[in-house]
């Protein structure tokens, strides 16, 4: 019976550290749950991701637009950044109706590369939801991540990886 006891024991705690190293276990690194609406298009309110061919398009940067900044490892969008994304939404809806609008979410370079696509996606994407309740049509403005690859800051500091964590925009003609 002894040894039943200590196999059921020994069977529990490796079930136990398969979970741990299967789900991240104890990482230090605090998780940020994953808003639905960030990640499926909106369907109400003209929110649907535009069926765009941006290789089609002549994207040019758009200067006159504010970029957004980020906190690390959020895609959160801070009080400074809702301020620039009110100047910039009047600015967008100054512009023709055929105008289209490109997010590009970037990271610093911290993290892999996977993880930094997919942060650099959920960025560009909080930016376009926030830009669509501030009254820009949905079908007008698509996203693009980058991830770390471009960043504008090189160096291996706090200093450099902030303007890094960004969201820019670039305007076409369709």
């Amino acid at each position: 019976m002894k040894t039943n006891a200590r196999v059921t024991t020994l069977i529990m705690v490796m079930c136990l550290a398969a979970v741990l190293v299967l789900t991240g276990g104890c990482k230090g690194k605090k998780q940020q749950a994953i808003n639905p609406e960030l990640t499926t298009p909106t369907t109400d309110s003209g929110g649907r991701l535009p069926d765009v061919d941006q290789g089609a398009l002549q994207w040019k940067p758009a200067t006159d637009l504010e970029k957004i900044y980020f906190d690390y490892d959020s895609y959160a969008l801070r009080p400074d950044a809702l301020k620039s994304l009110g100047v910039n939404a009047e600015k967008m809806k100054a512009d023709p109706a055929n105008t289209m609008f490109q997010v590009e979410g970037h990271c610093d370079e911290r993290g892999t590369q996977e993880y930094n696509m997919a942060l650099g996606e959920k960025r560009a994407l909080a930016v376009r939801e926030h830009l669509i309740k501030l009254g820009i049509a949905g079908d007008r403005i698509v996203t693009i991540s980058y991830g770390k690859e471009r960043p504008v800051a090189e160096g291996h500091n706090e200093a450099a990886w902030k303007q890094n964590r960004r969201a820019e925009f670039n305007r076409a003609t369709k």
